[in-house]
């Protein structure tokens, strides 16, 4: 038996066999070529013998592309110096053309390969001490092979049409390579002796279409817990409110010697929610000893997911979450003076909480027209291209109605015209500051609306994480819409998604 193996050992050998998994891609699809060209265009006509003569710089290339994406993706990794991010570029639709089938591709291999990939993942979480599989530990994920594959792609002679078909073609055979290639990364793991991580219930989130699927509906209130607390825990007789309950507040509930644990389960089940950044728990606590004392005189708090408290909770975790590195301190600091604000008052008045969720909404919008501000250059930008592509107009010329006169009567347009379609999900109607979730460029992106001209079809888009501009065009929006590729990012319920995860495991 050999030597257990490190991350590292593991990440060179895989890299060793990675061409033979993008041989077998580029045979899949230059069978299919040679039986069916992708495309009619000249420069595509003879798309399989580009190919076949241009396949070793292809693999040559997605193999790199491949060790890059690990090394970055190591821990302890310094990042790589980027371009300059604040340059605009415009994104057509061929460009989420690409997006969308490296989605695609992304989706064939979970589908194909999810038994091996959850089983890989738990020996790669065996090498970095990652007994309770946390986190997705394995650096030959289908994103890394997707992308390190099209990166080979867009070395071949051909046009971006082409491109766009080989990976549309690619899909299917690539998901058979990897979950070959991750069935025998397994065993070889085994023979070394590495020990798997014993919890394997990773769940790996859709990259395309998961909002397509029936989701599941957490309760309306709090309620199930007090019942399930009340039939499971010792009886005891219900106290009365020593307060009125916020309007809308469901009656209370029998069992108030339980409330105390309740809510200790509660609060802590919303510290440990997967969307908390690591840095708020600490900052959060002491908010628990000023729920205890809301709560003896107002039940609403374990009844409703929009009592003030939760909802200030909730307000925090996403303006933290959603805010530009360089706003971040602050939105950090103004929580915590917000916090210690309101644990020093002596009453607990739940309109307080309130006040603070609008100073926090308050600082969003300051930082949004900040944000809008230094993005003018680039909205002037986008505006100089709307005048110029809708060309000459005779809106703002004068009206001859003499010659008015000679049109016939039956030319005239007196009928009324038909409705126009309703517009497809995605940023129509959205409002300037909200948060998105785009997949461009072969990840997810939670990007912030600036600007938009929906008569122009233009949007101004920014990526607070990196400070990123992105263009869009309404057609590319409309495109990626089509395929769930857009979606809205609100702000959650913490409270809710703990209670569900309570009630799920049987508290």
């Amino acid at each position: 038996m050999h030597a257990p193996a490190t991350l590292s050992d593991f990440i060179d050998d895989e890299l060793l066999r990675a061409p033979m998994s993008f041989d077998r891609v580029i045979d899949a699809v230059l069978e299919r070529w040679r039986l069916r060209r992708p495309s009619n265009e000249r420069l595509d006509s003879q798309a399989d013998r580009v190919l076949q003569q241009h396949r070793g710089e292809l693999v040559n290339a997605a193999t790199r592309a491949l060790r890059r994406g690990c090394e970055a993706a190591a821990p302890g990794a310094r990042a790589r110096p980027a371009g300059d991010l604040r340059e605009l570029s415009l994104i057509g639709d061929d460009d989420v053309a690409v997006d969308i089938e490296i989605a695609r591709c992304v989706e064939a291999i979970r589908v194909r390969a999810e038994a091996e990939l959850r089983e890989l993942t738990t020996y790669t979480s065996g090498l970095v001490g990652d007994h309770n599989v946390a986190r997705d530990t394995n650096p030959f994920g289908p994103e890394a092979y997707t992308r390190a594959l099209w990166e080979g792609v867009r070395t071949l002679p051909l046009s971006r049409q082409a491109h766009a078909a080989f990976l549309r073609e690619s899909a299917h055979p690539l998901a058979e390579a990897l979950r070959l290639a991750y069935g025998g990364a397994t065993a070889r793991l085994q023979e070394q002796g590495v020990e798997p991580a014993t919890h394997r219930t990773i769940i790996y989130s859709s990259s395309a279409w998961g909002a397509r699927l029936p989701r599941y509906r957490p309760p309306a209130d709090l309620s199930a817990l007090q019942v399930t607390l009340h039939d499971t825990g010792p009886a005891a007789p219900a106290v009365p409110s020593a307060s009125p309950a916020l309007p809308g507040a469901a009656p209370a509930l029998p069992g108030a010697a339980g409330a105390p644990d309740l809510l200790a389960q509660l609060f802590d089940a919303v510290m440990q929610d997967p969307a908390m950044p690591a840095d708020l728990p600490p900052l959060l606590r002491p908010l628990h000893a000023l729920a205890a004392r809301l709560a003896a005189q107002d039940r609403s708090l374990l009844v409703l997911h929009e009592h003030p408290l939760w909802r200030f909770i909730d307000r925090v975790v996403h303006q933290v979450a959603v805010a530009a590195p360089g706003e971040r301190a602050r939105m950090l600091g103004l929580a915590r003076n917000l916090i210690d604000h309101l644990c020093a008052e002596a009453s607990c008045d739940p309109a307080r909480f309130a006040w603070g969720s609008e100073r926090l909404l308050a600082s969003q919008r300051h930082a949004f027209d900040q944000a809008l501000a230094a993005a003018a250059p680039q909205v002037e930008r986008l505006q100089r291209i709307s005048r110029a592509e809708a060309g000459p107009t005779t809106v703002t010329m004068p009206l001859d109605v003499g010659s008015l006169d000679t049109v016939p009567a039956e030319l005239l347009d007196i009928e009324p015209r038909p409705p126009a379609a309703a517009p497809l999900a995605g940023l129509q109607g959205a409002e300037p500051g909200s948060h998105w979730r785009l997949y461009l460029q072969g990840d997810w992106r939670t990007l912030q609306l600036l600007w938009g001209d929906e008569a122009a079809g233009l949007w101004l888009l920014r990526e607070p994480a990196t400070e990123r501009p992105w263009a869009l065009r309404a057609s590319a929006v409309e495109h990626l819409a089509r395929e769930r590729l857009v979606q809205p990012l609100h702000m959650r319920s913490l409270v809710r998604r703990a209670a569900s995860r309570m009630l799920g495991a049987g508290f």
